[in-house]
């Protein structure tokens, strides 16, 4: 079973209000994050939100990796894919070739140019590392990558799509991605568009 592991944990200090409830065409964040890992294939969605009805962490203040650990720990499953909340601009088919590289490598993956999404094989060896490693304190989301050896997947850049992995931390940054959200639904009209007129 594939497990989708939506990370919406985060205390949106720097963005002043709750990222997760958002809207994105009329969607929450964490709606559409949900939407997006159900169409890329997850069979289960798991959500890593301290607040009743969600999974809650099991290492209080420890960041993402906490969020993924009580995840992992709470459902059971084969595989896994993890992605933050705060990923507005993230489509189901990038999601779906992460998935695709790390089955056909037998391997855990990410892009790289960014340690979140990522996809996640072995997931005892998983479990296993991120348990040791926030027992050690230790909260990285890279180095936790380094020590399960997952493998870097090249994210292909064209037109908006070297934006899907932007994050949306800040005001500013939120106010960004709307930009290029009402670029890219431009630009898909266009073609839609010229389509139409052959």
């Amino acid at each position: 079973m594939l497990l989708g592991i939506v990370l919406a944990g985060g205390q949106s200090r720097r963005m002043g209000t709750d990222k997760a409830m958002l809207t994105v065409q009329g969607k929450t964040q964490l709606q559409r994050t949900t939407d997006c890992l159900v169409d890329a294939g997850c069979e289960q969605i798991a959500i890593s939100r301290n607040e009743v009805g969600f999974v809650t962490d099991q290492f209080l203040q420890q960041g993402p990796l906490a969020g993924i650990q009580a995840c992992l720990a709470a459902y059971q499953c084969h595989e896994a894919v993890v992605i933050p909340v705060d990923m507005p601009l993230i489509e189901s088919r990038s999601i779906a070739a992460l998935i695709q590289f790390g089955r056909t490598q037998g391997h855990s993956c990410y892009f790289e140019s960014s340690a979140l999404p990522c996809y996640l094989f072995d997931l005892e060896v998983a479990k296993a590392q991120c348990m040791q490693r926030l027992q050690h304190g230790k909260r990285s989301i890279n180095g936790f990558l380094q020590a399960i050896a997952a493998k870097p997947l090249r994210f292909k850049q064209n037109n908006l799509a070297k934006y899907e992995l932007l994050n949306s931390n800040t005001p500013q940054q939120w106010q960004l991605a709307q930009h290029l959200m009402i670029n890219k639904e431009r630009a898909w009209d266009g073609q839609h568009h010229s389509h139409l007129s052959r």
